[in-house]
Parts: structure tokens; sequence; C-alpha cells
């Protein structure tokens, strides 16, 4: 038991001297030198900023087609003389009359005698490019059927002065127009004059009317006038005691309308 503890107490000697051995500082060695601080690396240049790709040029704007000249405009066709130059028109008993007029006494006072009728027949041609071509076609009036404000009169003038029993018809017939102008239009006033015969009864004399006329394409209106003297075509009036101082002369006065064909 003794040499066990003899034993241990020598063993933790030999412990304790070891360590003392081994924690005694170890000879100082010279510092060896700091190393040279790493330099730094070169800083890489920065890369030499990348050009900016030179801008490929804008492509020339493309120049705009060179505008076509628009087509010149067609010219209008010109106006041949068709149905809308040259038209003939029919006269309408609707807003048509011939009359005679002649003063009188009756029982002492002035007084016009004016007779009337609606039955008027003719054509007129009318070139509205050349209006001087017109013409005028025969005209007709029911001698029948003229009327004035008085029945006896009436009767006389039919039985005695225009016998319509054997001559029913008055009848005017031209043969010029003067005084048309070379051109005109449609709604223009054309005054002229119409010489031709006049047939009352058995009787023809040339006889010129004054006439003014406007229209259009559809319609024509005018008014001829004329003056004659009833003893140049036979023509007596009866002598009534209450009827003095018929006039010589008569004023013969056609309006018309007259319409397209």
């Amino acid at each position: 038991m003794r040499s066990l503890t003899t034993l241990t107490t020598l063993f933790t000697a030999l412990a304790l001297l070891v360590a003392a051995c081994s924690t005694a500082p170890a000879p100082t060695v010279a510092p060896t030198e700091a190393p040279a601080p790493t330099q730094a690396p070169a800083s890489t240049e920065a890369p030499a900023p990348t050009q900016a790709p030179t801008s490929t040029e804008a492509p020339a704007p493309t120049q705009a087609p060179a505008p076509t000249e628009a087509p010149a405009p067609a010219e209008a066709p010109t106006a041949e003389a068709p149905a809308a130059q040259v038209v003939e028109y029919q006269i309408s008993e609707s807003g048509s009359e011939a009359s005679f007029a002649l003063n009188e006494l009756l029982m002492g006072a002035p007084t016009v005698v004016v007779g009337v009728t609606p039955k008027v027949a003719g054509s007129i041609t009318v070139d509205w490019g050349n209006p001087s071509n017109s013409k005028i076609g025969k005209l007709e009036i029911d001698a029948t059927d003229f009327k004035t404000d008085n029945e006896r009169r009436n009767g006389a003038i039919h039985r005695f002065i225009l016998q319509t029993g054997q001559y029913p018809k008055i009848a005017f017939e031209p043969t010029a127009i003067e005084g048309l102008p070379a051109s005109a239009k449609p709604g223009d006033v054309l005054n002229f004059k119409v010489v031709g015969n006049l047939t009352i009864r058995d009787v023809t004399k040339p006889v010129t009317f004054d006439a003014s006329v406007t229209g259009d394409e559809t319609q024509l209106s005018g008014e001829a006038q004329a003056v004659v003297a009833h003893r140049d075509f036979g023509l007596t009036i009866p002598s009534v005691p209450i009827v003095a101082n018929v006039s010589e002369v008569v004023t013969l006065t056609l309006k018309f309308v007259a319409t397209r064909r």
C-alpha cells in the first residue's frame, strides 16, 4: 500500500515536470518581416466604353411618289341638237284664245265689242340653239265659236258677217318670221314679227302680227296682235238703228299656251 502511494507520488511529480517543460516559452525568433502587403492588383482599366454602335444612317426617306396628275376633267359633251334644242309645241285650247275687237256706238254709248273663242289649233317649232330657225305652222280658229256679250250680236256675226255656216274656219299661214335672235335660252322673252296670209271667208290678205313669246322646253306662252280693215276682207256690218259709227279697223289678238308634243 505504501509502495502504491509512493508510485503515485512519483508519477505525479513526473507529470508536473513534463508539464513544466512543455509550457516554457519557446525562444523568441526574430520576427520575419511582415510580408509585403499584397499589391492591390493593378486596377484593370475599365474597359473602354463600348462605342455606341455608329448609328446606321436613317434610310433616306422614300420620296413620296410624284403625285399623278389628276386626270383632266372630261369635257362636257358638246350639246348636240337633240330633242332638248329643237322642240315642237302644240297650241292648247286650255289657256288659249283668239279674239277680235272693234269700236262702235251702242245706243249712243261708246262700246268696245269683243268676240272670243278658245278653239285655236296650230303648232310651233322652236330651235333653242338658233331661234331664227324656228317655225310656226298653219293656225286655225273655229269661227263658229266666236261669242260676244250679246246673243243677238253673236247671231249677226255668224250669219251675216263671217257666214260661218259656209266658212267655219279663219286661217293664218305664216310665210316668214322676222326679228328672232340668233341665240336664246329657255326663259328668255322673244319679240318678233310673223308675216303671213290671213284668210277670212273666201278672201286672203297679207297680214303681219307683232308677237311676244316666252317659255321653256316643255311649254310656251305668248301673244300676237295685228290690226286689219274689215272691208279688206269683204266684211259688211249690218245697219242697226241702235248701232252707229262702227270702226273700220279690227284688232285681232291671239293669246296662246302651247305644250311640248
